[in-house]
């Protein structure tokens, strides 16, 4: 009997492991890790990175870059939430009484993330999303594609990665091939710790368009 319950508890663990690892892949949208993006935005035509962090994370914490052609490319920013003024306690009521879920300024969606989609893509386009660690990139790559965006994804890990990335067999060839950090432990997470290009820079081709002034 207490066999058979070691057993069910180890069965129990692996299923909430594996719930765990793919908690974040997108349900419609195709989930791809930063060095499959990677190898598409460099190759590939029609592609683009989405980077759907608020604007203060694009600017901050730095964004994607990659050379192609001898041009230098980067992600738009549209964000799919925006950060607020607005502090608020794990618990505590918010906005329009809302549940603040954890203790920080707290994010609100963005009404017209489809609205500029549609503005700045064709339906035929790739379009690759991205955000910090998978939680809004997936639910917006879902979005995009309910929309039209067929070619959607969505990036695994984001751009500064979570623990539950790992290193995938099939990444090794492109690993290899484009990162920095192949074969030093640690370092395959989000985009950044694959060693992939990312700058602070800012061109104002990429910006949010409505912060931009004509």
């Amino acid at each position: 009997m207490k066999r058979k319950n070691l057993l069910v508890t180890i069965l129990l663990a692996i299923l909430l492991l594996v719930t765990s690892l793919f908690a974040y892949n997108s349900k419609y949208a195709k989930n791809i890790t930063p060095l499959q993006a990677y190898d598409m935005l460099v190759n590939g035509k029609n592609v683009y990175l989405i980077d759907v962090r608020s604007r203060y994370e694009y600017q901050l914490i730095g964004h994607p870059m990659w050379i192609k052609n001898g041009k230098v490319y980067m992600a738009y920013n549209i964000p799919f939430m925006f950060l607020t003024k607005e502090f608020a306690v794990k618990g505590q009521k918010y906005g329009n009484g809302k549940i603040a879920k954890v203790t920080r300024y707290q994010f609100v969606p963005n009404p017209d993330f489809v609205k500029w989609l549609k503005k700045m893509f064709k339906p035929t386009d790739h379009l690759i999303f991205m955000c910090r660690s998978t939680k809004r990139s997936h639910k917006a790559a879902d979005i995009a594609y309910k929309a039209g965006f067929k070619n959607s994804y969505n990036l695994l890990g984001g751009f500064e990665g979570y623990r539950f990335a790992g290193k995938y067999k099939y990444e090794k060839n492109l690993a290899k091939k484009y990162s920095f950090y192949y074969g030093k432990p640690g370092r395959l997470n989000g985009w950044k710790w694959y060693g992939l290009p990312w700058t602070y820079k800012i061109d104002p081709k990429y910006v949010y368009p409505p912060d931009v002034k004509k």
